[in-house]
This record gives C-alpha cells, structure tokens and sequence, in this order.
C-alpha cells in the first residue's frame, strides 16, 4: 500500500497516553482515508527526528511528511538556534527527497502541572515564553517559505476550552483522550483546506 502521509514527531506524535490506535495520526488516517505512518518516538528531539529521517520518512516514499518537534528541545534547554537550525534542516532532507513538507506547530503545556510531572530546566513562565517563541518563529518560517503549517499551539486551547472543564492533559505535557480527538479535528480540518488550495 502506498504511502499518502508519514508523521514525524515526539510522544505527541506518537500519542502518549492515548489507547491503540487513538493518537491523532492515527484518528486523522481512518477520517481522510489516507495511509498514514506515525513515526512518532516518546521523548525525541530535534535532532533524533533528523538523526532517523530516512529510516522512518524517505523509505516510505510518502507524498507528505508531518515535522512535529521542539517540545523537548525545550524542555531540554537546547538552545532554540539549535533547534531551528534542526527543523530547517528536516524541511530541506524533505525537499531533496521529494516529499512535501507539512509543519506541525507543537501545542503549549500547562507548566505548573508539567513541574509537578515532568522535568523542565526553565521556571513555569521561562517554559510558556520559549513555547511561544518558538510558535512564532515557526509560523515565520512557514509564511516565508510557503511550507503548510498545522497550528496546533493556537487551536488546541481555544477548542479545548470550549469542550471541557479546563482539563487538557494527563500530566502537562501529553493530551487527554479527548485531546488527542481534538488533535484529529484541527489536523483533518487544516490538511483538507490546504488541499483545497
């Protein structure tokens, strides 16, 4: 079977938390009838993404890869030079490999939660701002190299606000079940207008 789509990414992407079959690559895949591959890895980087780019993306042959990454960079305190450097760099592997680039804009955290769960090198505001940093420079970045982009950091709170009682993830870091149904929405929702044109 041919391969449409492979989504590259962290524990986001592979769907932390979330039962068989229930991250947002795999909801999206059954919604767009599309063969789409969740090369997601629970705590990668930046540079492992890159470090597996042809193993896990350029064997398939897709047409499409999803680029969802930074949060553990982050959280990391890899330098966010660094990590833009890296994500350059996997758009450009993508390019030269003749599959199209698609990127997934990594949604916040809660940060006081994600203390109390997860390790973070930066105090709870220090970890919002380098989120939102890093929003807006991939946002840039996309505007300006006309690669489509899947704003999850935007959309996700919004919409979760509007269906839950203020739960969005299991630990700060990784959507609930519900979230990663919410993932689905913004991605099919986004990935059919820019098919459309």
């Amino acid at each position: 079977m041919k391969t449409d789509i492979v989504c590259l990414g962290d524990s986001i992407v592979f769907g932390y938390g979330a039962p068989a079959g229930g991250g947002w690559p795999e909801r999206s895949a059954r919604r767009l009838g599309k063969h789409i591959i969740n090369s997601g890895e629970n705590g990668d980087t930046t540079d492992e993404m890159l470090g597996r780019f042809e193993w896990d993306v350029v064997r398939y042959q897709p047409k499409e890869v999803v680029i969802m990454g930074g949060a553990n960079d982050i959280l990391m305190g890899i330098k966010q030079a660094h990590t833009r450097e890296t994500v350059t760099l996997l758009v450009e592997r993508a390019f030269r490999s003749n599959i199209q680039p698609i990127i997934g804009i990594p949604i916040s955290v809660d940060a006081k939660m994600l203390k109390q769960c997860w390790y973070s090198c930066w105090t709870v505001e220090e970890t919002l701002e380098r989120f939102r940093a890093f929003h807006d420079w991939l946002e840039n970045f996309c505007k300006k190299r006309a690669i489509p982009a899947v704003d999850f950091y935007r959309e996700y709170p919004d919409r979760m606000e509007r269906i839950t009682d203020g739960k969005w993830y299991v630990d700060g870091l990784h959507p609930t079940r519900e979230g990663y149904r919410v993932l689905a929405d913004i991605f099919c929702e986004t990935y059919r207008s820019y098919q459309q044109g």
